[in-house]
């Protein structure tokens, strides 16, 4: 049996796609970003883990800039259109063969963080749930909600010291992009 019949489908319904690391420029992902009507702090936490989850851009999955993964539910209706398929390829923090959800263009990324995002309250000024249940106020607090909500999904869970750093340097910069 091969690995990928292996690795549950969530949309057993859409092509199985081969692999393909993608990239797009940061620039281009501002600009997308300033095109759209929300305020600085969502366009600013999208803009982080954006840029934290595909490596500064460089590491996309078939236009999945963000670790979406198809190997549990299925996003949701609303963004069936903008799923091209699926691919097996290991990932990146446990080495284990996981599916991903390949997304038709590189926007489709942000366009599904956003709607995230903004629903778990993980931007300044939000209260980030249901695993931090933490007062979002500062790139500090951000960058701990940040872990206990999108990277380990637990509560108890806390980053450490370069995990922060990182996060608020990226953050202090997206301060300037965003206003």
């Amino acid at each position: 049996m091969s690995e990928q019949i292996s690795v549950h489908n969530a949309y057993p319904e859409l092509p199985e796609i081969e692999y393909k690391r993608t990239a797009i420029d940061m620039p281009s992902v501002i600009n997308y970003l300033n095109g759209l009507n929300f305020v600085a702090e969502i366009k600013r936490a999208v803009y982080v883990i954006f840029r934290n989850e595909s490596g500064n851009g460089k590491s996309g999955v078939n236009n999945n800039y963000i670790g979406l993964q198809a190997d549990g539910a299925r996003l949701g209706s609303q963004y069936d259109s903008m799923i091209a398929g699926t691919c097996v390829k290991n990932e990146n923090m446990t080495g284990k063969a996981r599916r991903f959800v390949c997304l038709k263009e590189w926007q489709n990324s942000l366009d599904i963080l956003i709607p995230k995002i903004t629903g778990r309250g993980l931007y300044v000024g939000g209260l980030a749930h249901p695993y931090a249940n933490l007062k979002v106020t500062d790139p500090t607090t951000f960058a701990r909600a940040y872990w206990k909500e999108w990277v380990t999904g637990n509560g108890k869970s806390e980053p450490d010291k370069e995990f922060m750093d990182d996060i608020e340097s990226m953050y202090n910069q997206a301060m300037n992009f965003f206003k």
